[in-house]
């Protein structure tokens, strides 16, 4: 009985994460945005490593 609790309760947790998921619309990023990002992130380490 505890065990089909459990299932339920997981079904319920991932039936929400998707739902949750599909309506923010999360769409892979584009080439030029993960370039961006990439270059932000090199650059942001390379001003620690100076100091």
């Amino acid at each position: 009985m505890v065990t089909y609790v459990c299932l339920g309760t997981l079904f319920l947790f991932v039936c929400i994460s998707l739902t949750v998921y599909h309506l923010r619309g999360r769409r892979a990023p584009s080439s030029e945005q993960l370039d961006k990002q990439v270059l932000s992130i090199l650059k942001s380490s390379g001003q620690r490593d100076r100091r």
